[in-house]
């Protein structure tokens, strides 16, 4: 398996596996008819902008199989929304079903804190929803349940919750 920084002829194969996870992780959680209007080519657009119109400070990190291409990815740089502690952000991080605990997210969630540790960045923040049954990554990694809100998906309420890491030094 091979981590590395991502390129724009990565998108198609970040959608993919973005779309997989969301059907696999959000069913019985996000409305059906939200996700079934994801698809690979809205997604590989949606991501190729991402190269061509980056967040400020953005990464993105793919894990990549010999053979069966992309399996998983993270992206994260500063956060997004001015929390007043909370200056880095694990924006995404999304892994293949059957690749999942084998260790990619922990190495994907390490590459992104060192970028953020090279902004003169000391902690992070991710948020996920309070439903999804990989929450309990986070707190396997040491993150403390610090913020809570409501967003919409596909037009039901669901509240996110946040995870904060007040030192990413301590990922290894």
């Amino acid at each position: 398996m091979t981590i590395r920084e991502a390129m724009l002829t990565d998108a198609r194969g970040i959608a993919k596996v973005h779309v997989d996870a969301w059907r696999s992780t959000y069913t019985g959680i996000i409305p059906i008819a939200h996700l079934d209007a994801l698809s690979y080519e809205k997604g590989t657009e949606k991501i190729a902008r991402w190269f061509v119109h980056p967040f400020p400070q953005l990464k993105i990190f793919v894990a990549e199989h010999a053979t069966e291409g992309i399996v998983g990815f993270a992206s994260g740089g500063l956060e997004r929304d001015q929390d007043p502690v909370y200056k880095g952000e694990l924006f995404a991080i999304y892994i293949l079903q059957r690749w999942q605990r084998g260790g990619i997210g922990r190495v994907l969630v390490k590459r992104i804190a060192d970028h953020i540790a090279s902004l003169r960045v000391s902690n992070m923040i991710t948020w996920v929803l309070e439903a999804n049954p990989s929450r309990l990554f986070y707190e396997k990694l040491g993150g403390a349940l610090v913020r809570k809100k409501m967003i919409e998906i596909g037009g039901k309420s669901l509240e996110e919750i946040a995870f904060g890491w007040a030192d990413i030094s301590a990922f290894k």
